[in-house]
């Protein structure tokens, strides 16, 4: 026996509004949906797994004729295997660029604010506030603008 869920249970499971799943259906990256006898759309899992990947594409940074492209290649079958592993692969190494980046990021803001706290505290007390070394902040990106430049 199959499941089915509603566009909004979609929605809320997904995030995406109801309108942005009319409108990834409406552009052919989510095939026709199955409707009841009411004429409302039923999620089986199949139109599931596809939003799960429009999610995961699009948070990826994909555009709309990115994804286009991926699924069209998807339904040309087998002979575009590699183009899509490719496609995938390339996404993942730039997500784990980002994700490196991101890590840069939190670690500068988080020497900053403890750096704050610090001054905060130290004003509070009426004593001088600590200096902060640029020296270390500026560690938290080093060996990045490299990698950057590289690219």
């Amino acid at each position: 026996m199959s499941t089915y869920q509603t566009i909004a249970q979609v929605s809320a499971g997904s995030g995406m509004s109801s309108s942005t799943l009319r409108f990834y259906e409406d552009e052919g990256l989510i095939p026709s949906v199955p409707r009841d006898g009411a004429g409302n759309r039923r999620y089986g899992e199949v139109e599931i797994g596809r939003v799960n990947t429009i999610r995961c594409l699009r948070a990826a940074g994909l555009s709309l004729s990115e994804m286009k492209r991926y699924f069209a290649m998807m339904e040309e079958g087998e002979e575009t295997l590699r183009v899509r592993r490719e496609i995938l692969q390339e996404t993942q190494e730039r997500l784990r660029h980002q994700r490196r980046e991101l890590k840069r990021c939190l670690d500068y803001l988080a020497l900053k604010l403890d750096h704050y706290d610090q001054v905060i505290e130290a004003v509070r007390r009426g004593e001088t506030p600590p200096v902060f070394s640029a020296r270390t902040l500026n560690r938290c990106f080093e060996g990045g603008s490299a990698r950057r430049a590289g690219n």
